[in-house]
């Protein structure tokens, strides 16, 4: 496959989890950083994705419900990619 700079490289994150969401966020840095034309898609069915390391703590009271989730479409928007639910 030849790369162009007139076509961008899609990347499709398939699922809102926390490796895409992370992975969204370096691929942002990364493609601002080096000029780089690629177009971003994340597709989840959901609204939210949930972090399920803070699970204990939410069960123990720690953290409400909310601090468990974050929307998926403003990440979206802030990585500068698509957000397909």
């Amino acid at each position: 496959m030849e790369i162009t700079k007139d076509e961008p490289i899609k990347v499709i994150c398939i699922g809102g989890g926390h490796c895409n969401c992370q992975l969204l966020k370096i691929l942002k840095k990364n493609i601002q950083e080096n000029g780089l034309n690629v177009k971003l898609t994340l597709v989840s069915e959901s609204e939210f994705s949930f972090y399920s390391g803070m699970l204990p703590g939410c069960v123990s009271g720690l953290y409400k419900h909310e601090e468990l989730s974050i929307l998926l479409s403003p990440l979206a928007t802030w990585c500068k990619a698509d957000f397909v639910q």
